[in-house]
């Protein structure tokens, strides 16, 4: 009975370790090599949605996102704290004030009090973040709130988080695949049904709950120093952005990608000799390139988010001849036997390309 006992336990462990599962067929018929890389456009690490000690639930200061900054290359970081902007008397050139409030629509947040953003559109659990008003096209859409994802299924939350505990003295993190709770596609499925359009960006959602402080820089449980390594918004740019107007109005123009655990990657469209960044508007014909060199990464570009290209190239080009919305996703996965692969995790989402005709 004990051996019994045993072997089940470390089946479930091991389906565990290795969850979520997904059948997938290459399909790279149309796509060709990418002979090039990306030239010309700068390219910005921003992280938006954090609360400090000025929310009643957090306890961060000032000075601890400006360590993170430093210590990860941050460039722009929007603060958005529950019903307030006081962080707006720390603000410098490169953290903002915003706020996070409930409105009669849904969860809102004002990024430099300025840029609307539709706040936990998948979160349907609790009224008030339930969004019950238009998709104003003005409006940012929050496609991935790191909060959102551990609530999405809670007891799935709950025994991955057993499963790290049991797991740390190997891996030393206890939110070891932490994106494995982030169900992307689900969550791609319903902003297409109800949001096609509007630019996204990706939300830390991050609130500091334990603090041990002695020195300047203490102990914070979570931390921004790792937070800001789960989830950025890479923010391309044609000229440098130098204040928080020039950030924000390349936020509202949707030119970024989230990367989630700091993949890196390229992603850009190119037309008789003019690049397009993601957000934009193309021609039909135009090809639109994909460039990420993560190992054991599945990269999908999808139309109207259906697949036309599923590949594991390091990068690939392909020919848009057909009108409509494109974005890329990549996912990370631990190993494949044939054509299933385990631990399958979203590690990118580009925003949009609208191609067009003419």
């Amino acid at each position: 009975m004990f051996y019994i006992f045993l072997l089940t336990a470390l089946f479930l462990l091991l389906y565990l370790e290795f969850r979520p599962f997904r059948s997938v067929k290459i399909k790279e018929d149309s796509c060709k090599e990418l002979d090039r890389e990306l030239e010309g456009i700068k390219k910005y690490n921003v992280i938006a949605h954090i609360h400090t000690q000025f929310s009643f639930d957090s306890l961060g200061k000032p000075s601890d996102i400006k360590k993170a900054v430093e210590e990860n290359s941050i460039d722009f970081v929007f603060v958005t704290d529950h019903d307030n902007d006081n962080y707006r008397f720390f603000e410098d050139s490169q953290i903002f004030a915003g706020i996070e409030k409930n409105t009669p629509e849904g969860r809102l947040l004002l990024l430099g009090n300025k840029l609307p953003v539709i706040s936990h559109p998948n979160n349907f659990e609790f009224e008030h973040y339930r969004w019950k008003g238009e998709f104003k096209k003005d409006y940012l859409y929050e496609i991935i709130n790191i909060k959102d994802g551990v609530v999405w299924n809670k007891a799935l939350s709950v025994i991955s988080l057993i499963k790290n505990l049991i797991l740390l003295p190997f891996t030393r993190n206890i939110l070891h695949k932490w994106n494995a709770l982030i169900p992307l596609e689900k969550w791609v499925r319903l902003y297409f049904a109800r949001a096609k359009g509007l630019k996204m960006i990706g939300g830390l959602d991050l609130h500091i709950k334990l603090v041990y402080q002695e020195h300047t820089h203490g102990i914070l449980i979570p931390s921004y120093r790792s937070g800001f390594r789960w989830l950025v918004n890479k923010v391309y740019s044609r000229q440098p952005l130098k204040d928080k107007n020039e950030v924000l109005r390349a936020l509202k123009e949707g030119n970024l990608f989230i990367s989630l655990k700091q993949t890196e990657g390229d992603f850009w469209g190119e037309f008789e000799d003019r690049v397009y960044l993601p957000g934009e508007k193309a021609p039909k014909g135009a090809v639109l390139n994909c460039l990420c060199r993560k190992s054991k990464t599945v990269k999908l570009l999808k139309c109207e988010n259906s697949p036309v290209v599923i590949t594991e190239r390091d990068s690939f080009s392909y020919t848009a001849e057909r009108e409509g919305f494109y974005h890329f996703e990549i996912y990370e996965y631990d190993f494949k036997i044939g054509n299933l692969y385990f631990g399958f995790r979203p590690v990118i989402i580009t925003n949009l390309f609208e191609v067009v005709n003419g």
